[in-house]
């Protein structure tokens, strides 16, 4: 990141500027051209912004726009300026409730919540159904301030501290923030592929993130979801092949929890009821890696349309409780079994041939190095809540609402917070 720039827009153009004019802001930055054109094709959106408090702004450059690939619902947004739905929403994500100057973010994880809401909503998709606004995660990568979106994207910011009167920070970042994807993609794109056929197998009632006609259950939002490897799934093999549906179902529903978006910052000793009923208990060691039961989260923090997935190295059995103290972190994951007797089977008995979202184009080849090591940080906190981590500097107070004419955009007044767990 090259050093902090904090602009004087008194001197740039005398009182409007130094008045909030976010137009005239951009317009005297050329590499911010293609966002001042986004901006003005949502009538009011620019006054609106202006007129907010307390929020920052990540900024994509001209470079970063052209880069998004146009069969992605970001670039069709970028590509199709006739669809004010799509723009809206992409640009909501890049709008964080919060002062967030590049002094506020560490290399502890700060996941904040934009003005990307439910109300996002074209003929094609919703775009996001998180309560209180989408979550992008804000953190140090060496030198860098990063945010990572959806999709497993960075974006680095370039340019920190663009201050807009007193209640807007800018950032200029190198990357469009993505959105999160419904989690059954995530995990064919991810490679998770036991664990989307197993949900398919199941045929639980909960769609993740699917709506319309494709949507076949019950659609939750702000939930938790663990996701164990390909791995995981194959070491319990001979328990899945005599497994009938009823059972697994049970087993996949102890992998969510419902309600509650639980961000390995806000991770502690604790223990927090599954979907399916039965307890889960975590623990943080003093080295910062966290577990859920006897599995370790590998890779944290995935945001989805709707949720946040973590990623462990053991499936998860509600059949009985699990006991803190019998936890063995030095043990490989082969020996934390929660099933008793199970053993390896490489042919699993829910088939790949019926994966959802199959034949999706776009995969993660390879999961970047900085998504990896964020990793579960201990805190004091004697329980866990779902709340974002790193609080900003001030919180959104602003009217930045009605970005979309007629959009019924419910934006709260304060940071939201999804239900905290006791």
């Amino acid at each position: 990141m090259r050093p902090s720039q904090i602009l004087s827009y008194a001197v740039l153009a005398g009182t409007s500027l130094a008045q909030g004019d976010i137009g005239a802001l951009l317009a005297s930055q050329p590499e911010l051209s293609t966002l001042l054109e986004l901006v003005g094709l949502i009538d009011g959106l620019a006054e609106t912004l202006s007129a907010a408090s307390n929020i920052t702004i990540f900024a994509p450059t001209n470079d970063a726009f052209a880069a998004v690939p146009r069969d992605v619902p970001e670039g069709q947004a970028i590509e199709n300026k006739n669809d004010i739905i799509a723009i809206g929403a992409l640009l909501a994500n890049h709008v964080f409730k919060g002062v967030y100057p590049a002094s506020v973010i560490t290399d502890i994880p700060t996941f904040a919540q934009t003005l990307l809401d439910s109300s996002y909503v074209n003929e094609i998709q919703p775009f996001s159904n998180f309560t209180g606004g989408a979550y992008n995660e804000l953190v140090k990568n060496g030198e860098d301030v990063c945010v990572i979106s959806g999709e497993q994207t960075i974006s680095t910011v370039t340019e920190a501290d663009i201050m807009l009167g007193e209640g807007i920070t800018i950032h200029k970042v190198d990357t469009v923030l993505a959105f999160g994807a419904p989690f059954q993609l995530f995990t064919y794109r991810s490679g998770y592929f036991a664990m989307n056929a197993a949900l398919e197998a199941a045929q639980l009632a909960i769609d993740f993130g699917l709506s319309g006609p494709e949507a076949t259950g019950l659609n939750i939002s702000d939930f938790t979801i663990f996701v164990p490897t390909n791995e995981a799934f194959e070491s319990i093999g001979s328990v899945l092949a005599s497994a009938d549906q009823a059972t697994l179902q049970e087993v996949l529903k102890y992998h969510i929890i419902p309600n509650n978006v639980i961000f390995s910052t806000a991770l502690a000793n604790v223990t927090v009821p599954s979907l399916q009923g039965a307890d889960l208990v975590f623990t943080v060691l003093e080295d910062g890696s966290a577990w859920v039961n006897g599995a370790k989260i590998l890779y944290a923090n995935t945001i989805l349309f709707n949720g946040v997935a973590h990623v462990i190295d053991g499936v998860l059995s509600p059949l009985a409780p699990f006991d803190r103290a019998a936890l063995d972190p030095a043990a490989p994951a082969s020996d934390r079994l929660a099933f008793e007797g199970a053993t390896s089977l490489s042919a699993l008995p829910f088939t790949t041939a019926s994966l959802a979202f199959g034949g999706d184009l776009m995969t993660y080849t390879t999961t970047p190095e900085l998504l990896k090591t964020v990793a579960a940080v201990a805190t004091p906190t004697a329980g866990l809540t779902a709340t974002t981590t790193g609080a900003p500097r001030e919180t959104y107070t602003g009217a930045a609402m009605g970005m979309l004419p007629g959009a019924g955009m419910a934006v709260a007044g304060a940071m939201g917070v999804a239900a905290a767990l006791v």
